[in-house]
């Protein structure tokens, strides 16, 4: 991994030079971002595509902002709670970091939201929990995707009315508090529109083996199987659904995935026909996602994906508001974030000043047959999009200074 990691740096670098947790850094000459990631283990791959996106951000800005340099700071939080919050508690502490983004797991980011309100520094994220802008919403922390509630709102609520005959719904859950989450919100849609709910699983993060999960919901005669775990598991959950011809009996839902970097992981053979759910969409017309794409296809001859796309997105807004706040003291660039309408990655997005939740579109889609894929990309329809967040009276938040 950190030989991978460290060609990535090698190409197209602007004026960026990348800190490790061992390196000191004099944050106040320069801006830091410490970027919260999986560099090692199973989820290795996901921290190198977060090296990409802020990565791109920094070079984005000609790797100042300000006047002053900006750097990256590569945090490994392990995927544990535990270790990502003593290791950006150490580099607000001891390095001076004000600015962190990042995190792949709900309950990682959870416990950093906590430091950044213990140490009064950003933190900004994309994680699935409603807690994060929710019940433990803070001052110092941001979320630009939609929480599992817009998720699951814009994928099984149109698809009950898609399919009206589809009674039986099954799903398949990671047992952690983004798993938890999105099942939450599953029932409430199926209680809301009269859908049986006919068995679950829970299963634990980084499972391999979800054949017996399999088998029970073709034996309970699911019309509609929701795996709503992300990243290698919905890779191996699906690769292991179509060996067992579930998807010949029954429909499939991925509420929550990667889009493009899980469709091309899984493959054509495996996939068409199944339904995801994403925050991110490559073929949408968007300026800033076609200035992403171009960008992509000449760096890395490729099109973006979602675990990319957020990481570029997390940077690149918190670069923008320090340019508009002309400062980098955080209470003043919280204020320019707060209720910021801007040009993003989904067309128009709006930080809610009471929750710090981006509202932005969510997107379906179907994954394409092999023979109707026309070139680099093109593995799914979009069926639907949409906003789909919690108003200041339904929600949870309750902000505090």
């Amino acid at each position: 991994m950190k030989k991978n990691l460290k060609a990535l740096l090698a190409v197209g670098v602007v004026a960026i030079t990348v800190i490790f947790l061992t390196m000191p850094a004099m944050a106040s000459e320069k801006v830091v971002i410490g970027v919260l990631s999986a560099f090692s283990g199973p989820y290795a791959s996901l921290g190198e595509d977060s090296v990409r996106g802020s990565q791109y951000a920094v070079e984005e800005v000609g790797g100042k902002v300000l006047g002053k340099p900006v750097e990256l700071m590569f945090i490994d939080t392990e995927v544990k709670p535990g270790v990502a919050a003593r290791k950006t508690r150490e580099a607000a502490e001891s390095k001076g970091v004000k600015y962190f983004a990042g995190c792949i797991s709900s309950g990682v980011a959870l416990a950093v939201s906590q430091v950044a309100r213990e140490k009064g520094v950003l933190f900004y994220t994309s994680v699935g929990a409603d807690a994060v802008t929710g019940s433990k919403c803070n001052k110092y922390t941001f979320r630009w995707s939609l929480p599992t509630y817009g998720a699951i709102q814009q994928t099984v609520k149109p698809l009950i009315k898609m399919y009206p005959d589809a009674k039986r719904w099954y799903t398949i859950t990671p047992d952690y508090v983004f798993g938890h989450s999105l099942l939450k919100n599953c029932i409430d849609i199926f209680n809301e529109f009269g859908v049986k709910h006919v068995g679950n699983d829970m299963h634990p993060l980084g499972h391999t083996e979800f054949s017996s999960f399999i088998t029970k919901a073709m034996a309970a005669k699911a019309d509609f199987v929701v795996f709503l775990n992300f990243g290698k598991d919905t890779i191996n959950a699906i690769k292991q659904a179509n060996n067992f011809g579930l998807t010949k009996r029954a429909k499939i839902l991925v509420p929550w995935s990667s889009g493009l970097r899980d469709l091309q992981e899984i493959g054509p053979d495996f996939c068409e026909g199944i339904y995801f759910g994403c925050q991110f969409w490559h073929d949408v017309d968007v300026p800033l996602t076609k200035k992403l794409n171009e960008a992509w296809m000449k760096k890395y001859k490729r099109l973006p994906s979602y675990t990319e796309a957020a990481p570029y997105l997390h940077a690149r807004m918190i670069l923008k508001a320090i340019e508009m706040a002309k400062t980098t003291d955080v209470k003043s660039v919280i204020k320019v974030l707060e209720g910021l309408k801007y040009e993003g990655l989904t067309g128009e997005e709006e930080i809610q000043e009471f929750d710090h939740q981006t509202r932005k579109k969510y997107y379906l889609l179907q994954a394409k047959s092999k023979k109707d894929i026309k070139g680099p990309g093109d593995y799914a329809t979009v069926i639907s999009s949409g906003v789909s967040v919690k108003s200041q009276a339904e929600s949870e938040c309750r902000m505090e200074d």
